[in-house]
């Protein structure tokens, strides 16, 4: 039965890390597996800033900027391969120079150019993990994800065309497994109908492997991480933080939804239609027991779970003359939300405001506030963090509010949420 492994850039920060991944894969090797990668460290961060540069003419910026990801790149490649003729620096340097043609190219749509600048870090992550699995004798295939994953043309955050994608996946990857091969491939990216480069979202990869999963009707999906396995809270900043051996579907689902990082928001349904397990398994330590994902509610509610959005903003849109804020205004506030493609984390109505939490965009604030501020009167608040607690208790909530200045709270019988500030 076939496997999906997803590995994520953290895990591939140096040399060192993708030779772990590759010792993990070897293990996995003899039978058919498929495995998933990300960008390689914080490669999309850098690329984000390469366009940034690229967009406001900061040309010193941007060629400095480009300098050290290429090195990056190249220091990574240097340290894994000896020998020049097995080594795939030039493949890479020929993506380097791809990517400084689409950086030096104009766009109509800022959107439509971040999908094609920012999809090299999973190209150049595929060509050189590729390159290190044939050097250690595993037989790889890797196929590109911008042939395999068609999407609609919502750049930034495309959506799946499930039909042509399934045949994509099925008449490439299932020759490749059936000679034994692994399968090799890359998170996040896609292509639209137009074979323009798409992406499926930040941190999107574990979105695709779900893809892959659901696809191959695989009898497992294991997501590769630097943390012991899914964890109750953040171990960064809760010493309390507990592993969390099972949860179901539909908690992972709500986990997700409230911006649990460990896992995409998208990821869980497909896996949840085919039944297909979602294993959370530590990079460090693989041979220890995996948190599990599945279809059994029996243990969702044993501990609380924390999740913590830094960086957010509280929106307040109010009326202008006291009339009441109802369906007909809300239609065009949301629309200017999806306009602006600002994600919402929390929202409260009253009769005559709407007050709105999301993470914080300077560019896209700015953005959203011209298309609102003929018609509404706007207030906001930065620099605010939200508090999502799963089967909380008072004692826990006074325990995280304490000192802290509270904005916006709402709670039902499983979930509350907090939107504070130091005091």
């Amino acid at each position: 039965m076939t496997k999906v492994f997803k590995f994520g850039g953290a895990l591939m920060k140096d040399a060192t890390g993708i030779g772990r991944v590759a010792g993990i894969v070897a293990d996995f090797s003899h039978e058919p597996l498929v495995v998933v990668v990300s960008a390689l460290g914080k490669t999309t961060n850098a690329l984000e800033n390469l366009l940034r540069f690229a967009l406001t003419g900061e040309t010193e910026q941007l060629r400095t900027a480009f300098e050290d990801l290429k090195q990056f790149h190249s220091n990574i490649v240097s340290a894994l391969f000896s020998d020049d003729t097995q080594s795939p620096a030039a493949a890479v340097e020929k993506e380097f120079d791809k990517l400084w043609d689409a950086l030096q190219t104009p766009y109509a749509d800022r959107y439509e150019a971040y999908d094609r600048v920012v999809c090299f870090g999973e190209e150049f992550s595929g060509i050189i993990l590729e390159s290190y699995l044939k050097n250690t004798g595993i037989a790889v295939s890797l196929l590109s994800a911008r042939c395999l994953i068609v999407t609609d043309s919502n750049h930034t955050d495309a959506s799946v065309n499930w039909e042509l994608t399934g045949k994509t996946i099925l008449s490439r990857v299932l020759p490749a497994l059936d000679e034994k091969k692994v399968v090799l491939t890359q998170g996040f990216i896609g292509s639209d109908l137009q074979g323009r480069p798409t992406t499926l979202g930040r941190e999107g990869s574990d979105f695709t492997a779900a893809i892959f999963a659901s696809v191959l009707g695989a009898d497992e999906l294991s997501i590769w991480k630097d943390v012991p396995g899914l964890m109750n809270c953040d171990p960064k900043r809760f010493e309390q933080a507990e592993k969390l051996p099972l949860i179901s579907y539909h908690e992972a689902i709500e986990l997700a939804f409230y911006g649990a990082s460990v896992i995409h928001p998208k990821t869980i349904q497909p896996l949840q239609l085919k039944n297909i397990p979602l294993k959370v398994r530590p990079f460090h330590q693989p041979d220890s027991e995996p948190s599990l994902i599945a279809d059994d509610t029996s243990r969702d509610s044993e501990k609380h779970k924390i999740i913590v959005k830094d960086k957010q903003v509280l929106l307040s849109i109010g009326s202008r003359n006291l009339s009441f804020i109802a369906e007909g205004n809300l239609t065009g506030i949301f629309e200017a939300f999806s306009k602006n493609k600002i994600h919402i984390n929390l929202m409260q109505h009253s009769a005559v405001s709407f007050s709105v939490c999301f993470n914080h965009d300077a560019d896209k604030l700015k953005a959203l506030m011209a298309d609102l501020k003929n018609d509404y009167l706007l207030k906001y608040n930065t620099g605010l963090q939200l508090l999502t607690i799963r089967h909380y208790n008072d004692e826990l909530i006074e325990s995280l509010t304490t000192g802290k200045k509270i904005y916006l709270e709402q709670k039902s019988r499983v979930t509350m949420q907090l939107l504070v500030k130091d005091s």
